[in-house]
């Protein structure tokens, strides 16, 4: 409190003065800038956090205000201030190098075991729901009979799919909900109590299947159908028969099924943590899904615009005379699977065909290419992260793995890595304990200078540690030394060069010189 009202209020005589409001009128907006970083910097001891937001905004109440018209370039840095934030799920802090070692290692060594195991009665689950809604399901479309041996694999299969699957996933639900419900994690972000697994997509994913399970088992044909033995008209586990074809309970089960399979083999996706590249592909293709929804909600939305401006004029279609062939037309349109022959017949309602073409311009042209700029930019936006991004998606199951991994099995794993045996630095050389020593290419981490100090001369642990010669200040001073002498040289060099030159000129002038009373010697012994 002190140190805030030391930059906020000063007393002297009768007046109180603010420096803060001081630095701003008198334009010395970087001191203005410093008291409010000042201010608004969060400081801890071990008892207590000390933050001058509330000291500042009870001084000055109208501060924004103030900011506003008279310094607005200190708003950003006010405002800044009031927020804290924490780094979580940094995609390039989980891809240095020793994150990356030490992750793959438990990745590898322990925990792909026990994700794999966890995730086999899943995928033996998945076979089961294929088998016996696809693969033996009965159509009258197909034309084949039912036969004893497949009425009683399918029976066994479906038994199966209520009572493991579905009651493995009811039973993993109660879980979480009561987990979520013990601790409070509730969300009420919608009005609506929503417990916090199921924003997670896996559990997500669960809970609808789960319901999906629950209509099938309510629409089961077996229950329907209710043949138990076999009898001259049907076989024992039938799946056809007069009651569900009238009732339509066959199309909604057929429904409900196709939903089902669809939700197993999207859960399925877990398996591509095992290759990285595989799930940075599968996180990607998540990350731009939400730009493929605003394409469908903007598609929806013109959609129905123009068919209901449609319905609003006269023409003659009448096979396109309600509502709903008007918007599954336009749809198709969109979609590129519009018959040719009906845009022929477009040609004898002119109003009608202005219509259409205004529709297909927006669709095409706008909206089409719309979205394929957002998913340029949002595929550009991840793909330098995506890496890190699959890599924090692998830390999230290990750290969820180990979990349930028992003591002994973890003990056995520190065993298994050898901690306390010496590594070797070099051939011969026996360095420290306590490390993992790999083999990679000598050109994926090209190392200039050795991290390893060493020292000649006695090993005794008695003796000092001898001084770095070779320290980071001694080389400054080298160098400045060198640069010192080089420079020296340079200034003797040129020296030399102008003093030769001098006397060089010296000498050619005396030799003139002398010529010239040669010349004239001469001259007048011959007069």
């Amino acid at each position: 409190g002190k140190r805030a009202m030391e930059l906020l209020n000063i007393t002297v005589g009768t007046q109180s003065i603010s420096p803060l409001y001081w630095a701003i009128e008198s334009g010395s907006l970087v001191c203005a800038q410093a008291m409010i970083e000042d201010l608004l910097t969060i400081r801890a001891d071990r008892d207590n956090y000390y933050y001058g937001a509330d000291a500042l905004f009870t001084r000055h109440p109208e501060v924004i205000k103030k900011l506003s018209s008279s310094a607005p370039s200190l708003l950003e840095t006010l405002l800044e201030g009031l927020v804290w934030r924490v780094e979580y799920g940094n995609p390039v802090i989980i891809s240095q190098f020793t994150i990356v070692l030490v992750a793959d290692l438990i990745w590898t060594r322990l925990a792909a075991y026990h994700f794999l195991l966890g995730r086999c009665y899943f995928l033996f689950t998945l076979c089961v729901a294929v088998t016996s809604q696809s693969f033996l399901s009965y159509s009258k479309a197909s034309k084949t009979p039912e036969t004893l041996e497949s009425n009683t694999v399918v029976f066994v299969c479906r038994i199966f799919l209520y009572l493991g699957s579905m009651g493995k996933i009811l039973y993993g639900q109660i879980r979480c909900f009561q987990a979520d419900c013990r601790n409070g994690d509730i969300d009420r972000s919608f009005y609506i109590p929503i417990p916090q697994y199921l924003f997670s997509l896996k559990e997500a994913g669960n809970f609808l299947l789960l319901w999906i399970l629950v209509c099938m088992c309510i629409e089961e044909p077996l229950w329907h159908c209710g043949v138990w033995s076999t009898t001259e008209t049907a076989l024992i586990f039938s799946t056809h028969c007069e009651t569900i074809e009238e009732n339509g309970s066959k199309r909604r089960y057929t429904g409900f099924s196709c939903v089902a399979i669809l939700l197993y083999w999207a859960l399925l996706l877990d398996f591509s943590i095992f290759s990285m590249h595989i799930s940075a592909y599968v996180l990607v293709f998540g990350r731009v899904l939400s730009e493929v929804a605003l394409f469908v909600m903007a598609l929806a939305f013109v959609v129905v615009a123009f068919a209901t401006s449609i319905m609003a004029l006269e023409h003659d279609f009448v096979e396109m005379a309600s509502m709903d062939e008007w918007l599954l037309s336009l749809t198709e349109m969109s979609l590129g699977m519009f018959h040719p022959d009906y845009y022929r017949s477009l040609n004898s309602e002119s109003n009608v065909l202005i219509v259409v073409i205004i529709f297909m311009l927006i669709v095409s042209i706008i909206l089409v290419n719309l979205l394929v700029a957002q998913l340029n930019q949002a595929y550009q936006h991840v793909y330098t992260d995506m890496q890190g991004y699959a890599r924090l998606n692998r830390a999230s199951v290990i750290v969820a793995t180990l979990e349930g991994i028992s003591n002994k099995r973890w003990g056995r794993f520190l065993r298994g890595m050898n901690f306390e045996e010496r590594l070797e630095f070099n051939e011969g050389d026996v360095g420290l304990a306590g490390g993992v020593q790999i083999v990679e290419p000598a050109a994926a981490h090209i190392v200039t200078v050795d991290s390893i100090r060493r020292f000649g001369g006695s090993s005794a642990p008695t003796m000092p540690w001898p001084d770095e010669e070779d320290s980071m200040e001694d080389r400054f001073d080298r160098l400045e030394k060198l640069i010192v002498s080089s420079v020296k040289k340079m200034g003797k060099g040129r020296s030399k060069k102008k003093k030769t030159k001098d006397n060089g000129s010296s000498v050619l002038a005396s030799l003139s010189g002398a010529t010239d009373e040669g010349s004239d010697g001469s001259g007048s012994g011959s007069d």
